[in-house]
């Protein structure tokens, strides 16, 4: 038939046209680095975060993979780092749309494979939002969507402080904004004893009085450092939550430790909620195979980007177990996955107000959900349209050595 596309069987597919006729072809991958005015309003955290004092203004800054083909068309993801320059560098002329061939090609082209995922997941993201440019679409439409007709978010509360005042105060405007579901982050970790743990309690305690029993409160453990947390302090802090009938706790022991993940799920009646500091659907295959938790949280940019998230969610639908992606830098990307998913097994987005502030800074399309709710994505791509107006510095980020 003379097609570009047709090629001898035996002749593995190179993302290039066998019979002479050019394809589209990646010119190159830049990451780069921008800065805009004052960090201000919800942008500004009340507590302590990433080295800054709390209320601590400081630029807005982020992070951007950008891909470039000879057709004009270009395709962006949020955050980068040399690594993914270097990995970037060796997609130079090849065809943008064949990302699969393209995820096999940056995965299986080291010995350590796993250790590349977080740079991989970067590239490949970008070429999902490439392709979604090229076919005028969003890129939940590629993966097969809309599965649904809107999905519900809840609020990540990362950033506020947690005086059990300040949560109840908080809790309230989520509340009237729509939210129905509250993710809280704990203070404490058990090197803090006693004093500590009732802190935690007494902040929960604060925000189910504020917001009464039919929203949905998570708590998550995260950023108070469970690495320091002994299988016998969660069960102590579980069971002191159980009043309080958490949707879920969320990274509440050190992250490897499964067998002590295992025993605390049989310890207390409240759903454990974990997963995103492992990566590709091996390990979340373990993760599941070892039946702790009750929601799988995976990073699409760690977990191996959209094409492995998408795989990790055919995995999970298996056992039955949702996937609520981690969705603090990754937020705009995250609904495209769930757009694409059954609700059974994407029935949640999270939204970190705070994050968010700050993460779609420069996003010319900004987004966010109406009344609880995200609507399917609009605009071709995953809807990230860097705001140039807005960038007052542009650093370009140079491949790593080798």
């Amino acid at each position: 038939m003379g097609s570009s596309l047709e090629r001898p069987l035996w002749l593995p597919y190179t993302g290039r046209s066998t019979s002479g006729r050019g394809e589209m072809k990646i010119t190159a991958v830049n990451v780069f680095s921008v800065e805009g005015g004052l960090r201000s309003g919800e942008a500004l955290y009340e507590t302590e975060r990433l080295g800054l004092a709390p209320l601590e203004a400081t630029p807005y800054r982020a992070t951007f993979t950008e891909i470039e083909t000879d057709a004009g068309f270009t395709g962006l993801c949020y955050g980068g780092s040399a690594a993914v320059a270097a990995l970037g560098s060796s997609l130079i002329g090849e065809d943008p749309l064949a990302i699969e061939y393209l995820w096999e090609k940056m995965y299986t082209g080291t010995y350590t494979r796993l250790e590349r995922l977080p740079a991989l997941s970067a590239i490949n993201c970008a070429l999902w939002d490439l392709a979604g440019k090229v076919r005028g679409e969003p890129v939940y439409r590629l993966l097969g969507g809309p599965t649904q007709r809107r999905v519900r978010a809840y609020a990540g509360m990362l950033g506020y402080a947690t005086t059990p005042e300040r949560a109840a105060e908080a809790s309230r405007l989520a509340v009237a904004q729509g939210f129905g579901a509250l993710k809280w982050y704990l203070t404490f970790n058990a090197s803090a004893g006693e004093e500590g743990l009732a802190w935690n309690v007494a902040t929960i305690r604060a925000v189910r009085e504020a917001v009464g029993p039919d929203v949905e409160i998570m708590v998550d453990w995260l950023l108070a450092d469970p690495t320091e947390n002994s299988l016998l302090y969660a069960i102590r802090l579980a069971r002191r939550l159980e009043e309080f009938e958490p949707t879920w706790i969320e990274e509440p022991l050190p992250f490897d430790a499964q067998e002590a993940h295992l025993r605390l799920a049989r310890a207390t009646r409240i759903p454990l909620a974990y997963g995103e500091h492992f990566c590709g659907r091996w390990q979340i295959k373990e993760l599941l195979d070892l039946g702790a938790a009750s929601v799988l949280q995976p990073e699409t940019m760690v977990a191996g980007g959209i094409s492995e998230m998408k795989r990790i969610q055919t995995v999970a639908s298996l056992y039955g177990v949702p996937i609520v992606p981690h969705g603090n830098e990754s937020g705009y990307i995250v609904p495209h996955l769930l757009f694409s998913a059954p609700a059974s097994i994407a029935p949640l987005c999270e939204w970190g107000i705070k994050i968010n502030a700050n993460v779609q800074y420069f996003n010319a399309a900004e987004f966010h959900p109406v009344d609880g709710y995200f609507m399917p994505p609009e605009g071709p791509g995953l809807g990230y349209v860097l705001n140039e107006e807005r960038v007052e510095r542009r650093t370009p980020i140079l491949p790593a050595s080798h």
